[in-house]
């Protein structure tokens, strides 16, 4: 019991002073470094009394990373999603990711919603993982790393994040995943100001998604953003196009309207477009 007991106070304070140091993330191996007299089995012990205190937070099951939480953060359960993101999926890991889908346009003010999940772009399926009261869910994309992306910059870190161009075009290609097209072109009204025709098309050629492609170009028609359109129009120019319905699985109606710029089969509801 006093061997016990002896683990739990080194290794708060070890705790204690990273956290002054401003140093959230740590790994197995560095907190084993700090304590060097303290045996293996005591160490597991003292780290599951910290975990059941809310101390600390291991961020995916069987790894060694691990978060301190910061009381101001005890009822998240975790610090912030920038203070451990990249350092988890870029060190820990060491796979390319960018957030993505609702989870981007939400660091763009462009979310309407309140985004309960943070979604991000992996090439390989992984599964979900919890850390405190975040729930991180994993979506693949190939070529993940020759995506354009930038750094979302805080006070507390950062971490990786599509362009508003590619998450325009990836919630446009994904609509079933967010809610549907109605509640894509709502995000879109959002989002489109942070878009540059050039941004626009660096997406457009880093994904080499025709459909996505025409599919955005008729919503962006349909909102009158004539000038993002207009580079879609150009980019489309010498690739084929087949009429595609502007989502997924929509049911073929013969009194749908169609845009024939884009050769994309609108809805009943979604306004009017150049027919």
């Amino acid at each position: 019991m006093a061997k016990f007991m002896s683990a739990i106070s080194p290794l708060s304070k070890v705790l204690d002073d990273a956290e002054r140091a401003g140093k959230l993330n740590l790994h197995t191996q560095d907190i084993r470094a700090a304590l060097p007299g303290v045996s293996s089995e005591a160490l597991r012990q003292a780290l599951y009394r910290q975990q059941q205190r809310g101390r600390l937070v291991r961020v995916s099951r069987g790894s060694d990373h691990w978060l301190i939480v910061p009381l101001q953060h005890a009822t998240a359960g975790a610090p912030p999603l920038e203070t451990w993101l990249d350092r988890y999926m870029g060190k820990t890991l060491g796979i390319p990711y960018y957030v993505a889908l609702l989870s981007a346009a939400e660091t763009y003010g462009a979310s309407p919603y309140a985004v309960m999940v943070i979604q991000v772009m992996v090439s390989e399926r992984r599964r979900p993982i919890f850390v405190g009261r975040h729930e991180v869910v994993f979506h693949t994309r190939a070529r993940v790393e020759s995506m354009p992306t930038r750094w979302q910059e805080t006070p507390n870190g950062r971490f990786r994040v599509g362009t508003p161009e590619l998450t325009a075009l990836e919630l446009v290609g994904r609509a079933t995943l967010v809610g549907g097209i109605p509640r894509v072109q709502e995000v879109l009204r959002g989002l489109r100001a942070s878009c540059t025709p050039e941004g626009l098309v660096e997406a457009l050629e880093a994904l080499q998604e025709v459909p996505t492609a025409q599919r955005l170009g008729a919503m962006l028609a349909l909102d009158g953003e004539s000038v993002l359109a207009a580079r879609i129009v150009e980019w489309l120019r010498d690739k084929p196009l087949h009429l595609v319905p502007l989502e997924r699985g929509q049911k073929r109606d013969a009194s749908s309207k169609v845009d024939t710029t884009f050769k994309v089969r609108l809805g009943m509801d979604t306004g009017s477009a150049n027919t």
